[in-house]
């Protein structure tokens, strides 16, 4: 499934305000599929930095 199908079913990130979601992407100028095609882009380009960090984190257990 795509983002955005599963950003529309409830269970999907329930903890979140799709209000708040909304706005950003107002206060950026982008419709919410640009902001949310952009937000997975930055993250997967931050994925190799959050992982060390999550690793060293763990070995500190």
């Amino acid at each position: 499934k795509s983002l955005k199908k599963k950003y529309k079913a409830k269970g999907f990130a329930a903890g979140c305000s799709r209000e708040v979601i909304a706005r950003g992407a107002e206060q950026l100028g982008w419709e919410l599929p640009k902001l949310l095609e952009m937000t997975l882009q930055a993250m997967a380009a931050s994925e190799d930095t959050i992982n060390a960090e999550m690793a060293a984190i763990e070995a500190q257990k």
